[in-house]
């Protein structure tokens, strides 16, 4: 999962884990340091601990593994959320280290969610707000076949014009309306994983 800071990556990972019927989570924090540490949550208090309104909430890559039925077997899902990324240089080393960290996730992952906030895409004058940043993710993205474009906050009015926007302007790439709160899409998220596990 990736994207920019507060575009709602981690409430669609506790959200969509729960929907793959996670109550309970085990979520794995790898730092950029290198140590890993672990913290067993339930979903309700996943959500008020890892998510908030402030931006950069997420600091490390947190990481959720879930087992699913597939056939006569069982397989593997890792869900990694990871630091929000913003244009330029932050500041802060510990934020740099933490996108770094990101980025070098998105080059070895197997199947790219990237989420973005339709509703600020019509805010500021339509498709500039999307940003360089995160045309660059989808470009590199559609290097990858497990690629998928979260076009999230459906649920809001400017989220349904600016993804039909984003779908008219961004022909090619492979998108989906996506509410991370209400979990809308979470059906059609689910198959494109399916595929891919």
């Amino acid at each position: 999962m990736i994207g920019r800071t507060n575009v709602g990556k981690t409430i669609f990972c506790i959200n969509f884990a729960e929907y793959l019927g996670l109550q309970r989570m085990d979520v794995y924090f790898q730092l950029p340091d290198g140590t890993t540490r672990q913290r067993k949550y339930n979903v309700s208090a996943a959500r008020e601990e890892l998510s908030g309104t402030e931006a950069h909430h997420t600091r490390s890559l947190q990481s959720i593994t879930l087992e699913l039925p597939r056939g006569k077997g069982m397989r593997q899902l890792k869900l990694t959320d990871s630091t929000g990324l913003v244009d330029g240089i932050h500041p802060d080393l510990e934020m740099r280290e933490a996108m770094a960290q990101t980025l070098e996730e998105l080059r070895r992952a197997d199947c790219v969610l990237h989420l973005v906030d339709a509703s600020e895409v019509m805010k500021a004058g339509g498709l500039n707000n999307l940003g360089e940043l995160d045309l660059q993710i989808a470009e590199l993205g559609k290097r990858k076949h497990g690629y998928l474009c979260l076009a999230n906050k459906v649920d809001l009015p400017d989220g349904q014009r600016g993804f039909k926007l984003l779908e008219r302007e961004l022909k090619g790439l492979n998108m989906l309306p996506v509410s991370a709160l209400y979990r809308q899409g979470f059906r059609e998220v689910k198959e494109h994983v399916w595929r891919l596990v």
